[in-house]
């Protein structure tokens, strides 16, 4: 089960690492960077489970807490910039004369 969880993660993290370099979209990079994350959580969940270190389940809660409360902040932070510059791709946005 550690391997294909394992497996899983770098799977998840080659794809979000794809995702973060070939995108210039600013959704779809941030979600990237969330597979990122989520892919280091499993990391370290399943790890942790594999060694029988099941004291540090809630280190692991914690992170996908706060892994979720940094996907609503960036949700906002996209919603802002659309609202403010009518764009959603970085290289578009023009940073003096923003609306």
């Amino acid at each position: 089960m550690f391997e294909t969880d394992m497996l899983f993660a770098i799977a998840l993290f080659s794809i979000g690492l794809f995702g973060v370099t070939s995108n210039k979209d600013f959704l779809r990079i941030f979600f990237s960077l969330e597979m990122l994350i989520n892919a280091v959580i499993l990391m370290l969940a399943s790890s942790a489970h594999y060694l029988g270190l099941s004291q540090n389940l809630p280190l692991a809660y914690m992170l996908i807490i706060l892994a979720t409360l940094e996907a609503g902040v960036g949700i906002l932070i996209f919603a802002a910039a659309n609202k403010f510059t009518h764009s959603v791709v970085p290289d578009e946005i023009d940073h003096e004369g923003s609306k």
